[in-house]
């Protein structure tokens, strides 16, 4: 019975593998929605897009808390490695905020870019940075108050880094759990009753990456309305 017991594969090991046999059927369930909404295959009327749109946005959502679990595995077992190259991170923001187009017009929120031209490339890994960026922009949608939403991204050089910032005008994070925001399963009491179906592990994963890319993460709480949140890498030598 022992030797058996010994066999059997651990939690964390069922979470990966379950994990890993999600991921593409998602991904060609999102493949084909898509297909729908853009009307590649027939016109459909408002009725049929709404539905349509409120299916790919949870199959968004199942995706990004499949990847995360597996995410959360890596970093757990300490085998989170990451192959770091040069990447220009204004370029990679604008295909994750083409991405979200459908979305941000659903939710009647505007996005807003600015970047300064000629920003030299960071140093990350191109994949787990547009998670990133991906999960910040989700996030604001997520938490977006009552009414039109507004986000502001911006790219700036400072010193050997380049800063990111996403700003939203959405419910915020009281100040009590500010010491919380970047620990496992975190969920404010607010952001459970706006979306009860969050898990609480991307920030988490964030800074996982970010640090892992030799940058910083941070936020701050906005005068009026929603929070801003930071990050940094450093700037490749090319």
């Amino acid at each position: 019975m022992l030797a058996k017991d010994k066999e059997k594969p651990k939690l964390a090991e069922v979470v990966s593998i379950t994990a890993h046999y999600l991921r593409n059927p998602l991904t060609i369930i999102r493949t084909y929605l898509e297909a729908l909404i853009f009307e590649d295959l027939g016109k459909i009327n408002q009725k049929q897009k709404e539905y349509l749109l409120d299916a790919l946005e949870n199959v968004k959502r199942m995706k990004e808390t499949v990847n995360q679990f597996l995410d959360i595995f890596l970093v757990e077992e300490k085998r989170y490695k990451m192959i770091l190259e040069p990447a220009v991170l204004g370029d990679l923001t604008d295909e994750v905020i083409g991405d979200f187009s459908l979305l941000t017009k659903a939710s009647n929120c505007e996005v807003f870019f600015r970047k300064p031209k000629n920003l030299p490339k960071v140093l990350t890994n191109q994949l787990k940075i547009r998670q990133v960026i991906e999960n910040l922009i989700s996030n604001a949608l997520k938490y977006k108050r009552i009414g039109r939403g507004k986000i502001e991204i911006a790219l700036v050089k400072s010193g050997k880094n380049i800063v990111f910032s996403c700003k939203d005008d959405g419910i915020g994070i009281p100040h009590k759990d500010f010491k919380k925001v970047f620990t496992k399963f975190y969920r404010s009491e607010q952001a459970i009753e706006s979306d009860p179906s969050g898990a609480g592990l991307g920030l988490y994963i964030n800074k996982a990456i970010i640090e892992l890319s030799g940058g910083k993460i941070w936020f701050k709480k906005n005068k009026d309305f929603g929070m801003t949140f930071y990050f940094r890498l450093p700037i490749a030598q090319v």
